[in-house]
Parts: C-alpha cells; sequence; structure tokens
C-alpha cells in the first residue's frame, strides 16, 4: 500500500465525491452559525442541521466536506485524554459525505468500500463493517438491508459483518427530530501473529487501539416522537463521517500513533528544538529514558495538539478570555504553556511560534488561518506573555505545599507552623481564620490526599490557574483537589461581585407588596411614551432608613425597565392629582417596577404615565448608536469582536468587547468615519417583534453565547447588510436622527477585554466643543505660534525625552560603577566565578542591564546574580556564562527560580539571563547570600 500524505488523503476523499457528483462545500466555522446553544461546532453534520431538521434547504443534494471540529465541552469531551495516549486529540477534521433525500444505504456502502479498497488499497480482511440488530423498545428489526449492501455491494467476508445495539449502531440529534440506524466501518492494525490468536470481530468496539473506527454511515430515515415512538421520514438522508487523523495514520502505517504523522510531527520536532532541555532535538529523540522520556512525549503531544485548537479557534474569532468559549480557549493555552514551562524548560512564550507552523501547514485547506496569520500570532504570544508573569509563582506555591498534602494525615503540622513561608501562603487561602485555625483547617482538608480547594481557588483566582489545570497538576502528583472549597470560594466571590455591583431590585417576596388591582402589567414603551388611564396594580416601601425607596407596578407602562445595558426610564406619574417623580425603571419578577420618590395618597386613582422625552431621545440616541459602532468595530478590527457588556445612557454610551490589543488611533478614527457614514445614510429602523428564533439567526442576527432567548425574539436592523441585533431596547427611527458620533476614550478593562466610551448628537457636538476649547488652551501657552501648535508641543516632548534619557544614562553609570566592587569580591565555587551584590534604587528594567554588563564582563565559567529593591519588592537578575550552560547544565532560570522561593516570589528567563521579583524585600540579603550555596549544590 502506497504511504500517502495527509494532504494526497484529504484531497483524494473530496475529488473521489466530486466525481460522484457531490457539492464540495468549506468548512463551517468552529464557532457555529446561528447557533447561540452549541459551545463549538463538534461534528461535520452542524452546518446541515437546519436541513435534517426540515427548516433550511440548500441548492444541492449532494455534498461533502472537511469539517473542523472541536470537543472540549459537554458529553463530547477529549481534553483529559489528550497527550496521555497517541490518538486523542481536542481539534479534529472530519471528512464527511452527504444525501439530503437522493441516494441512500447501497451508493453509501458501495462508495465507502470503493474509496477505502479499491482507492487506498486497505485489505478488505483486516476490516469489519456494524448494522443495527434492532431493538424492540424502539420497534426496530435489525438493519438486513444495510447487511445485504453489505454483502452485495462489497466483498468483504460477511463473517466480517456484525450486528451491534443501539448504543454504537443507532444516531439520534436528541430525545427528538432524525434518526436513524447507522453502519460503522472498523479497521484491525494489529500484526498477522495477534489476529491469529484473537480475531478482529471480538474486538471491534472494544476500545483496542488498533481495532478502530474509521468511518460511521448514518442513514437518517426516521423522527423520533416525544412518546418515544419513530415515524418513517418522506425524505431519506445520509450523514457520513470519517475522523481525517485517524485514517491518516492507517494509511501511513503509524500503528496507530496519528502524532506519528506528517499532520503533526513538524510541530512536534519544532517545539522539540525549542526546548532548552540537553538531548531533546525532536520528538523522536528526547534526550531520556522510562519515565522521563514519557514525560517529556507526553507534554509534546499535549503542546502539539493544543496550538492547532488555538490557532483555529482564533482564526474564526474566538478570543481567549474569561467566560463561555474564550475561557475555553484559555484554558488550553495555559495547560499547553504549563507543559512548556514546567516540563519542557520552556520559560519564555513559545506556542505563537507554533501556531505559526499550524499556519504554515494547513493554511491552503483552512485560508481563514492564514488571512488571519498575524492576527492569531499576536493574540497566542501576548496570552503567553500574561500567564508566564504568574505561572512561576503559582507553581512555587503549589510545591511549596505539595509535600505536606501528600503526606495526607501523617503531614507533619507542626513542620508546617515553622515554615513561614507556608504559612503566610496559607493566609491568602484562609483570610477569614487566624494562622493555628488555617493550619488547623488545612490539616482536616489534606486528610484524604486532596489539595483543599481554597487553595485550588487561591490558585485560580491569584495566579490564573483554571481549576482542570490544578487537578491535572495533582493527577500527576497522584492526589487529588477537594471541589466542594473550591465551589464555595467560587460562589462567595461571585456573591460579593454581585454585591459591590449596580443597585439591585428588592424581591424579597410579595408579602412587602401592597396589591390595589389584580391582573398582568405590559410594556407599551415600544410604541408611546405616555400612558393615560393606566391602574396601580400594587405599590410598597422599600430599602430601609438610610435609603427609603418607593415602588409602584402598573397594568400598563411606557416605562423602559433598566436591561440590556440600556438604563430605565425617568418621568412623572400623575395619579388623583398628585405628581409623583418617576427617578427609575426596574424589571421584577414578571412585572415593571417604578421606583418613585413617594406613594400616592389615592392609589385606585387612574394614572397618567409620562416618560421624560428629551432624556429618552438621547437614550436612544446611544442605544442605536452603539448597534452602527458594534458592527463597524467588527469591520475594522475583525469578527471576533464581540460584545461584553455594555452601558446605554442619556449621556454617554460605554462598550465592552473581546480584542487582545489596544485599538490605535487609526484604529478608532476608520470606525469612528464609518459609523457617521451611516449616520449621514439616514437609514430607517426596521423593527420586527415576535420573529422566531431560527428565522432570526437564519438571517444573521447577533445574538450573545451564554444569553437565554426565548421562541420568538425582537430583531432590530440598520440595514441588513450592515446592522442585524436581537435587541430589547429603545430605539431612534432612522440612523440620521442621531446627528454626529465621536470617541472620548478607550482602554482595558480585563485580559483581552477592550473598553471604548462615545458619545452622540448633542453630547458628542458638547464634547467636540470642549476638545476645542482645550486645543485653544494649550495654544494659549505659547507666547508665539510660528508653527502648527502640534509640531511646538511635539518638541517639548523631545527635549523632555532627551533630558530623562541624560539622567537615566548618570543613573545607569552610577549603578555600573558598583560592579567593579562586585567582581573584585567575588568567590570561586568548583572552578566557577560568583559576583554578586545588592544595588539601590534599581528597578528591573535598570538590573537587567547590569546584569548583560556584568556577564560581558565576567567571561567565561561565571555567575552573576544582582538584587535590588524599591522598598515593598524585591528583583533579582542571574547571568550564566555560555560554557557552563552546554558543558555544566547550569541554567541561569533554575537558579534564578530558586532564589525567588526565598522572597516570595517567582520567575524564569533564557538559561543566560533570567529574572525573578519577590514580595518579601526584606530577604533579599538571605536571597542573595544563598545564591552560593544554591550554586554548590547544582555544581556538586
Amino acid at each position: 500500500m502506497e504511504k500517502l500524505s495527509a494532504e494526497r488523503i484529504r484531497n483524494d476523499f473530496l475529488e473521489f465525491f466530486r466525481e460522484k457528483k457531490h457539492e464540495i462545500v468549506p468548512s463551517a466555522s468552529i464557532v457555529p452559525d446561528n447557533d447561540p446553544t452549541l459551545m463549538f461546532t463538534n461534528a461535520g453534520m452542524n452546518q446541515f442541521k437546519d436541513v435534517f431538521l426540515g427548516e433550511g434547504t440548500r441548492p444541492y443534494v449532494r455534498a461533502a466536506d472537511t469539517q473542523k471540529c472541536l470537543r472540549v465541552s459537554g458529553k463530547h469531551n477529549d481534553l483529559e485524554e489528550v497527550g496521555y495516549d497517541t490518538y486523542h486529540h481536542t481539534l479534529f477534521e472530519m471528512l464527511g459525505n452527504w444525501s439530503f433525500g437522493d441516494y441512500f444505504k447501497k451508493e453509501a456502502i458501495g462508495w465507502a468500500w470503493e474509496l477505502l479498497v479499491d482507492r487506498w488499497g486497505l485489505d478488505p480482511s483486516r476490516l469489519y463493517a456494524t448494522v443495527h440488530e434492532g431493538d424492540k423498545k424502539l420497534g426496530l428489526s435489525p438493519d438486513d438491508e444495510a447487511a445485504g449492501f453489505w454483502k452485495t455491494e462489497t466483498t468483504l467476508s460477511p463473517e466480517h459483518i456484525l450486528f451491534c445495539g443501539s448504543k454504537d449502531n443507532f444516531w439520534m440529534m436528541g430525545d427528538t427530530g432524525p434518526c436513524g440506524p447507522c453502519s460503522e466501518i472498523h479497521v484491525d492494525l494489529r500484526s498477522d501473529e495477534e489476529r491469529a490468536k484473537v480475531p478482529g470481530r471480538d474486538l471491534v468496539n472494544e476500545d483496542h487501539p488498533l481495532v478502530m473506527e474509521i468511518w460511521n454511515l448514518v442513514f437518517i430515515q426516521y423522527n423520533a416522537q416525544s412518546d418515544g415512538s419513530l415515524k418513517p421520514l418522506s425524505a431519506k438522508h445520509v450523514d457520513t463521517g470519517m475522523g481525517f487523523e485517524r485514517m491518516v495514520s492507517v494509511l501511513q502505517q503509524t500503528a496507530g500513533s496519528t502524532y506519528d504523522t506528517d499532520l503533526f510531527r513538524p510541530v512536534l520536532d519544532q517545539v522539540a528544538a525549542l526546548s532548552p532541555l540537553e538531548g531533546l532535538s525532536s520528538y523522536d529523540t528526547v534526550g531520556a529514558t522510562g519515565d522521563d522520556a514519557d514525560r517529556i512525549r507526553v507534554a509534546l503531544r499535549v503542546i502539539a495538539d493544543h496550538v492547532r485548537t488555538i490557532a483555529f479557534a482564533i482564526a474564526d474569532g474566538v478570543m481567549p478570555g474569561n467566560t463561555g468559549r474564550g475561557y475555553v480557549i484559555r484554558r488550553i493555552l495555559r495547560r499547553a504553556v504549563r507543559y512548556g514551562y514546567q516540563t519542557l524548560g520552556l520559560q519564555e512564550p513559545f506556542l505563537y511560534k507554533a501556531a505559526g507552523t499550524v499556519v504554515d501547514m494547513m493554511g491552503t485547506v483552512f485560508p481563514e488561518l492564514e488571512r488571519g496569520r498575524d492576527y492569531l500570532i499576536r493574540v497566542t504570544k501576548a496570552e503567553e506573555e500574561s500567564f508566564l508573569e504568574t505561572l512561576g509563582t503559582g507553581l512555587a506555591f503549589f510545591e511549596r505545599l505539595l509535600p505536606f498534602v501528600k503526606a495526607g494525615p501523617e503531614a507533619d503540622v507542626a513542620a508546617l507552623k515553622a515554615d513561614g513561608k507556608a504559612t503566610d501562603l496559607l493566609s491568602k487561602a484562609y483570610p477569614d481564620l487566624d494562622k493555628a485555625g488555617q493550619l488547623k483547617r488545612f490539616g482536616a482538608a489534606i486528610a484524604d490526599g486532596n489539595l483543599p480547594g481554597e487553595v485550588a481557588f487561591l490558585l485560580h483566582d491569584t495566579y490564573g490557574f483554571p481549576v482542570d489545570l490544578t487537578q491535572l497538576m495533582a493527577r500527576e502528583e497522584g492526589i487529588g483537589v477537594e471541589m466542594t472549597g473550591y465551589n464555595t470560594s467560587m460562589k462567595a466571590q461571585r456573591d460579593r461581585a454581585r454585591a459591590a455591583s449596580s443597585f439591585k431590585v428588592d424581591q424579597s417576596g410579595s408579602d412587602s407588596w401592597t396589591t390595589v388591582t389584580s391582573g398582568e402589567s405590559a410594556f407599551v414603551g415600544y410604541d408611546q411614551s405616555r400612558v393615560e388611564g393606566a391602574a396601580v396594580r400594587a405599590m410598597r416601601e422599600a430599602g430601609n432608613d438610610e435609603a427609603q425607596r418607593y415602588e409602584i407596578v402598573l397594568d400598563q407602562t411606557p416605562f423602559y425597565a433598566e436591561s440590556g445595558g440600556q438604563v430605565g426610564d425617568t418621568g412623572t406619574l400623575m395619579i388623583g392629582g398628585q405628581e409623583i417623580r418617576v427617578l427609575d425603571t426596574v424589571k421584577g419578577p414578571g412585572q415593571v417596577i417604578h421606583v418613585v420618590d413617594q406613594l400616592p395618597r389615592e392609589s385606585d386613582a387612574p394614572v397618567t404615565a409620562q416618560v421624560d422625552v428629551e432624556r429618552l431621545a438621547r437614550i436612544k440616541k446611544h442605544h442605536s448608536v452603539t448597534h452602527l459602532m458594534h458592527a463597524a468595530l467588527r469591520e475594522v478590527l475583525g469578527p471576533h469582536v464581540q460584545q461584553r457588556g455594555s452601558l446605554v445612557a442619556p449621556g454617554q454610551l460605554r462598550f465592552d468587547f473581546s480584542h487582545f490589543e489596544r485599538v490605535t488611533p487609526d484604529e478608532l478614527k476608520r470606525v469612528e468615519e464609518r459609523v457617521n457614514e451611516v449616520i449621514q445614510r439616514n437609514i430607517a429602523l426596521s423593527e420586527e417583534r415576535d420573529v422566531p428564533i431560527e428565522e432570526a439567526m437564519a438571517r444573521g442576527a447577533m445574538a450573545l453565547f451564554g444569553e437565554k432567548y426565548g421562541d420568538a425574539v425582537r430583531v432590530i436592523t440598520f440595514d441588513p447588510d450592515y446592522s442585524v441585533e436581537l435587541c430589547g431596547g429603545i430605539h431612534v427611527a432612522a440612523t440620521g436622527e442621531i446627528g454626529v458620533f465621536r470617541f472620548r476614550s478607550e482602554g482595558s478593562v480585563a485580559s483581552g477585554i477592550r473598553r471604548v466610551e462615545a458619545v452622540a448628537g448633542s453630547d458628542a457636538v458638547a464634547h467636540l466643543h470642549h476638545e476645542l476649547e482645550e486645543l485653544d488652551r494649550v495654544r494659549g501657552q505659547f507666547k508665539s505660534l510660528q508653527r502648527p501648535s502640534d509640531e511646538e508641543v511635539a518638541d517639548l516632548l523631545d527635549a523632555n525625552k532627551r533630558l530623562e534619557k541624560e539622567v537615566e544614562k548618570l543613573r545607569q553609570q552610577a549603578l555600573a560603577g558598583r560592579l567593579a566592587g562586585f567582581i573584585e569580591g567575588a568567590v570561586e565555587i568548583f572552578g566557577v566565578t560568583l559576583a554578586r551584590g545588592k544595588v539601590d534604587g534599581g528597578d528591573m528594567n535598570a538590573l537587567r542591564t547590569l546584569g548583560e554588563d556584568l556577564r560581558a564582563r565576567l567571561g567565561e565559567s561565571s555567575v552573576g546574580v544582582l538584587g535590588s529593591t524599591d522598598g515593598e519588592k524585591a528583583y533579582l537578575v542571574v547571568t550564566v556564562s555560555d560554557d557552563l550552560i552546554k558543558g555544566r547544565g547550569i541554567q541561569a532560570g533554575k537558579l534564578v527560580g530558586t532564589l525567588a522561593r526565598i522572597v516570595g516570589g517567582g520567575g524564569g528567563g533564557r538559561p543566560t539571563l533570567a529574572t525573578a521579583g519577590g514580595k518579601d524585600a526584606s530577604r533579599l540579603g538571605e536571597a542573595i547570600e544563598a545564591s552560593a550555596g544554591v550554586l554548590s549544590e547544582m555544581l556538586g
């Protein structure tokens, strides 16, 4: 059998089905289109789900493709197995062919055999086909039809046709809906000797790594009913899926290892070559044996798998973040970084380089990778840099407590109590207890050999370790993680965040309400801002003596309750001649609550409810322009931009969105210009209510993942080709009403989340006037302006920078003068010169520069250790000469990491020069003195 490349195998599949009159369609995004219920695309059929459900059509009846899939959440989750075996992956390609009411079992089976045996040359004696054995509960007899076609359309031995149960051979989309029997093709890759001992038919569906499924043919011919019965479909469909990586492994004869194929080897070898570990140069040559070699290869496989997922996800617009899809990708990225750091010695960003290799390998087949190359590389590197800032310190914390946890009930609590650093760390996990209490609680938590949940939470909250990463680290050490304490700490944090957030409605129960009239409460504010003849449904006093409030519910109201980022309306209620001011409007359970300054004297009198229309007009402008701005941000920055929070108020808008770096002034200008251009077009609002959610999504309406939408939604459109969103807010009738749009600020609010503030209408005009007045004041500072003011200001800034550089140069010279004294006082340890000392007043940048200078002066067989403090934090720099790295295995990163623990910190860097920081500046001298002993141990 010819050994084919992965590229050739993929192309063979698609060309084969092109010959069979199939439309070759591109892969759908890894983020499911128009399906906010699904985290990631996890099967080839996802993009055709609407066809199978009878809700959509295609201009073709036969299709084939290669679909990128991701299985890292829910019941389809392979994350924990990745790396520990040689065939599980988070991201994989699914080759598939489909028939929508066209061909059925005969053709699907015959063509599968033709491709596998006649085109690719697989040995028929190694192949097995499973068919459905029937199911009395479902009222189904055996699928003799499919079994018959395996006999008539192929040369497969009848003994290799196996009848199996519904668990493996009946496919359902859900509890109800399209379903049908399936026929799986399995291959036996064992040696002839092993096959003679145990027939392959006995190992099918037994999870044997060398007897595996390679293709699943699903025959969709029934519609499952809510009562559990099945009704035949009028149109029968075919849905097949072939795991591409697994098929490549079979055809390249890699004994079931997908990582040994040309889909992974370039990345594996690249990461191995980047590692500073001695003897590690490729996936084959790891410079170790036994368990150490296995540990290195696991790390390489995890990284090679995860970097593909990271590259594809970011290219499809998933920004690493703290919620939803973004958090899944951040977890995967940090998992890979930890393996590189702890196992492969990669203490500087490296994943971004491997991501570039993924683009090189797959950018032709998946052009979105090539289009997003620069972007995904920058995002990956930025994420790595962020996590590396805390990874070393977090690992040191974990390792410090590990011996006590592993000791379980036998832990020496007295030794732990004597370890001041350990108890300091524990005080962060248990801030509500004194040290004795902390130790007692810690001791109780580790009695079962588990890392306490509060410690796992601290690793997550302070050092950025996703809990599944902590669980993985614990599992590697033979311990568990106590999740009750973790979940309790996480809930407490969320409760604190909610308590600290904006004002919440008191929903303490109906007992505090006084019911005036019975019936429902309706919002009519989409159509009118004034209602006459309304009735009070209920009212109450709320709050307390310090913050007394009054609340009223009406049978109908034009007042919009705060939601979706839009603030609540204000205005007046006229009840029986009494004018009551509405201070705010908020949502209650199934009702709109008016927060007012007083309760009515005549609660049964008719109510005239009047919204403050001038204030509302300003709110509407800011809400509508938020939609326009969101669309423009996606145009300019990319489709990865997703709303992460917003505020729409009378005087401004605030908008948080996913983006990994600063939005440049030029990009802001382009967004601003685009928004104002749309405003000038005076596009009319299209507001549609009660649109079926499926229809709205099919039309491209933007929905936020994680938001809960009903069966019917409200769709706000300003040009179907520009801005279509699901929204419950109030908007202008046409974009021209907005007038003008202007950004006020742009900045970061969290890792991967940017925030812009902007103004519209008269508020934008006022802001422009303020900017012009400010410019006039600046110009007034110059006695005579012979040139434009920006050039004059630039000259002043340049002069200031020159003076700052001169001052810094003098400071560096003064600090460098100390180096001669350190070199003169150097000591020799096993033939190695160690120069060390403390520098006053130097920050990390200055210390690093001095370290480079010291390394150059010391020459061969030398180590330098410098320390400095700003009064609160301690800084360390370690340098090592090249000959010691190569000849004696001394690395600056390892040495500085050990010293950093003394000052309560961590760090890393290159083998030649590494830096660290710590919170305990009082122990800096101790750390510098300890360098001699640490170096002696390394050399000895």
